[in-house]
């Protein structure tokens, strides 16, 4: 019964959990290039992701190519390639100082068993202790997802 409430509560929106991880391409201020706006842009290309990987089917790395190719941003090069690997997703651009690769985890709270396995993850429950074996993996998953960095 407090399950269904909570997840009644919590589910009148999609909830959606992001995470960008910067693995390679950084900018090392001052710059040798006159006007050089790679700061700026690695930020940019950041934000797109994020906005690309919240909105689009993650598994489907054509529309999320296409959301990042469909952005106004003028800072944000059109030709990117998009790699996933387990559950992280990878894009790579191009940049002023070499190649750009950002990591993207999402994490999608769709169920009332994934809703209820991240808010008990976010409480720190010991999942051997407490909870039943259809929850203890998914809590589990979420807990890792929670302290990727």
């Amino acid at each position: 019964n407090c399950l269904i409430h909570f997840y009644k509560r919590f589910n009148q929106h999609k909830m959606i959990h992001v995470k960008i991880f910067h693995r390679q391409g950084f900018h090392v201020s001052p710059c040798h290039i006159p006007f050089c706006d790679e700061s700026d842009r690695i930020e940019e290309v950041k934000r797109v992701f994020g906005e690309a990987l919240a909105t689009a089917d993650v598994d489907d790395t054509t529309e999320l190519i296409n959301r990042i190719n469909t952005n106004k941003s003028s800072l944000v090069d059109k030709s990117c390639m998009i790699v996933t690997v387990s559950f992280s997703t990878f894009l790579v651009v191009s940049g002023k100082h070499g190649i750009i690769i950002l990591e993207g985890l999402v994490q999608k709270l769709d169920t009332p068993k994934k809703t209820a396995a991240f808010a008990l993850a976010k409480m720190d429950v010991d999942e051997e202790e407490v909870l039943p074996k259809t929850l203890r993996r998914s809590v589990g998953e979420m807990k890792d997802f929670l302290m990727r960095k």
